[in-house]
């Protein structure tokens, strides 16, 4: 183990850091240092497609970074749930047999050689492997005990800084819709009085133009256009209001899901996209208004198959919401390039696009029709180091009617 830092600073500095992100990249950086490994992987349980994942990499290969993904029941994450310990992957030979052919194989590709469990509050969050070229000598049993108690004591640091992250979005999320419905009230008062002039103008030039040609009739055409364009946008401010009523029945959303992705089947195979499926509930039961959810889940997939541009990935996951409140949780997962971290904070605003002739009012109306269904909308970047696509995530209700 290096002398350079020691366990006491190491906790200390650990728990000074409230962002996660900083703390992750703090974390890993200085358990290498200290016990010389070449390599750092650390993957988190996510909640949202629950699934441990890729949070933090130091050192080691990039190529091998996309395989540190693990299901629930997985043999490596099984017998780190029931056992609670450090894997040594040269000494546990017993252990290491018991795992599937492709965990055999990442453990051996990365060098390995120990993998430590973090476990908060009897559960399992998180696992840490760590790498060291197999011509350098492997860890004491002292190294690797000391290795699990600064892993655990971590692991609670870990786990406050993802708790306050969440706390810190929930209050971003209460304030935002506080100011959508501000942007409602002065929408529903504006609208109308600017839609009355504007049609004047549009049959004005409409009553014009047939008296012009060449040059002059492309010009009134281009006016018209442009009209037609502000009507566009003022019929998007028009859905922050409540005017649009929402008209609730019963519905199933995977169908909804199935439905708005048949509408996209010429975008996806026009983009060479993958569509992924996974729907894990047999009973998706919501009550909701379908038209108004398919705008929202249109816009969403939509948005995700324009970010990939020529190719990508896009999964689409139906599943129980993670804080077992019964809700449903629909994901849209994209692999294109994610959202710069600055801007994630704005994509709910009225009129931000990063589109050339986007009107930046999408994911807004997107997020009054969600709330207006008692549900949330969150996006976030991929939770890979270089937070790679993005993640849509939709929480909505159960029909509570349901059975009556």
């Amino acid at each position: 183990m290096s002398p350079s830092l020691t366990a006491e600073e190491f906790l200390r500095s650990i728990t000074l850091i409230p962002d996660i992100d900083q703390l992750l990249g703090h974390f890993t950086s200085k358990f290498a240092e200290m016990f010389a490994a070449d390599s750092i992987y650390l993957v988190l349980l996510e909640p949202v497609t629950n699934r441990y994942v890729i949070r933090r990499t130091k050192g080691g290969k990039p190529s091998l970074v996309g395989r540190f993904g693990f299901l629930r029941t997985d043999n490596l994450i099984k017998w780190l749930n029931v056992n609670r310990r450090p894997l040594n992957v040269g000494i546990q030979g017993e252990v290491v047999s018991f795992l599937d052919a492709a965990e055999q194989k990442l453990l051996a590709d990365a060098s390995i050689q120990v993998v430590i469990p973090l476990i908060v509050i009897n559960r399992l969050t998180g696992v840490l492997f760590v790498g060291r070229d197999n011509n350098k000598r492997r860890y004491s049993s002292e190294e690797e005990s000391m290795m699990q108690s600064l892993v655990s004591q971590s692991a609670l640091a870990i786990e406050y800084a993802m708790i306050y992250q969440f706390q810190e979005d929930k209050l971003k999320r209460l304030f935002h819709a506080d100011k959508m419905m501000t942007v409602g009230e002065l929408a529903a008062g504006a609208a109308h009085e600017i839609r009355n002039p504007l049609a004047a103008i549009r049959s004005t030039v409409q009553y014009l133009k047939k008296d012009l040609a060449g040059e002059k009739s492309k010009l009134a055409d281009g006016i018209i256009e442009e009209v037609d364009r502000i009507d566009k946008i003022i019929k998007g401010l028009l859905s922050f209001s409540r005017i649009s009523e929402l008209h609730m029945e019963p519905l199933e959303l995977n169908l909804v899901l199935e439905q708005t992705i048949s509408l996209l089947d010429l975008e996806i195979k026009k983009h060479n996209i993958e569509l992924v499926r996974d729907f894990r509930l047999a009973d998706s039961r919501i009550k909701g208004d379908g038209a108004q959810l398919k705008q929202v889940f249109l816009n969403i997939l939509l948005n995700g198959i324009q970010a990939m541009e020529s190719s990508g990935c896009l999964s689409i996951i139906t599943a129980e919401s993670a804080d077992q409140s019964g809700a449903i949780e629909v994901s849209v997962l994209d692999t294109g390039p994610g959202i710069p971290q600055a801007e994630l904070a704005r994509v709910f605003d009225p009129f931000y696009t990063t589109k050339e002739n986007g009107t930046g009012l999408g994911l807004s109306i997107s997020y009054g029709i969600i709330s207006r269904h008692g549900g949330e909308i969150q996006i976030k970047n991929g939770a890979d180091q270089k937070k790679r696509g993005t993640c849509v995530t939709i929480t909505l209700p159960r029909d509570s009617t349901k059975g009556q």
